[in-house]
């Protein structure tokens, strides 16, 4: 547990120090037709939550193997265009080429160093290739009310965690263990609406979830179990650009047609917006592994309904009273 405290302590006051120099140098999130906030918000707090991670994987002191070097190091490039791209806006065909880049050299990496895997080996890079673009993008898409990331992280967190304990890979438990110390480091701070994650944490931390979820499936870890906590944000994502592509709708023009969006467009608090998604994605995980060895046809349609509950939510679920204010994004 050294990672989980070193990174939580790191988080927090990393966080609390890039608040007032992102703010000095004009890094901030200007409201557009998609945001759900109203003012200026400092943007960029994934730096410390990565820098968090660093640390806390440092102090755990334990040799890691290639493919969990390989999904640190991809967080950090993937980190730095996020980074760049906060400060500066960079062209969205350059921004795709390198996560398709950084994705395809970490998944030829993972493979390479790891047996476990029991899928033919092109199989395994590609699959694991679009999954981590396809990953990253939907964490970029769905970190639009505060909280979420954060909350999501720490399920992912959690999930990696138990991943690394059933499969015996201890790298999994450390990442897993500084990935969710350094989203609840996070978290009072996004709450708050004090700073937002920007590209560099969407980046950052969706490359470094998707990327050792991938060295989880090399590592031994079934498929199905691997996906069990990226399924809500995979879900909301793929339902919207399906329902804009049917409509005709530009899929690049800014909209609040996620499911996160539409609570609180409809009255919801942004707490309770994020708190229902990261729940109901903790809740694909306990099936997973409750029933996943025993019964996997009935986990898979128990977790099938469970995504499909949040996607009608919005529908199916009373508003919950909310002062204004709170309607902010991160």
């Amino acid at each position: 547990m050294t990672a989980f405290w070193v990174s939580l302590a790191a988080s927090v006051v990393l966080t609390g120090l890039l608040v007032p120099v992102l703010r000095r140098l004009g890094v901030t999130d200007v409201p557009n037709d998609r945001s759900l906030h109203s003012s200026h918000t400092p943007r960029g707090g994934g730096l410390a939550l990565l820098l968090a991670v660093l640390l806390a994987v440092l102090a755990a002191g334990e040799a890691l193997p290639d493919g969990a070097v390989a999904a640190l190091t991809a967080a950090v490039v993937l980190g730095s265009v996020g980074l760049a791209d906060d400060v500066r806006s960079l062209p969205a065909a350059f921004r795709l080429a390198a996560q398709g880049a950084v994705a395809l050299a970490t998944a030829l990496v993972i493979e390479h160093q790891s047996a476990g895997a029991e899928v033919w080996a092109p199989v395994f890079v590609l699959v694991a290739t679009v999954a981590v673009v396809a990953y990253v993008n939907a964490f970029n898409f769905m970190d639009g009310v505060n909280g979420i990331s954060a909350l999501n992280t720490v399920v992912c967190g959690g999930w990696l965690l138990w991943l690394g304990h059933e499969y015996d890979e201890g790298s999994l438990v450390v990442l897993g263990c500084a990935l969710a110390g350094a989203a609840l480091g996070f978290l009072p701070w996004n709450l708050a609406s004090r700073i937002f994650l920007g590209d560099v944490g969407s980046y950052g931390i969706g490359g470094l979830v998707s990327t050792a979820l991938a060295f989880a499936w090399a590592s031994g870890a079934p498929v199905a179990l691997v996906v069990a906590p990226t399924l809500i944000y995979l879900a909301d994502t793929g339902w919207v650009i399906l329902k804009r592509a049917r409509a005709g709708q530009s899929l690049t023009q800014a909209h609040r047609g996620h499911v996160y969006q539409r609570l609180v467009l409809g009255g919801w608090p942004a707490w309770a917006a994020a708190a229902w998604s990261a729940a109901l994605a903790a809740a694909v995980c306990l099936l997973a592994a409750g029933l996943y060895d025993d019964q996997p046809l009935v986990a898979a349609l128990l977790a099938a309904l469970v995504v499909l509950a949040y996607l009608a939510s919005p529908r199916l679920v009373r508003p919950v009273p909310a002062d204004p204010a709170d309607r902010v994004a991160s």
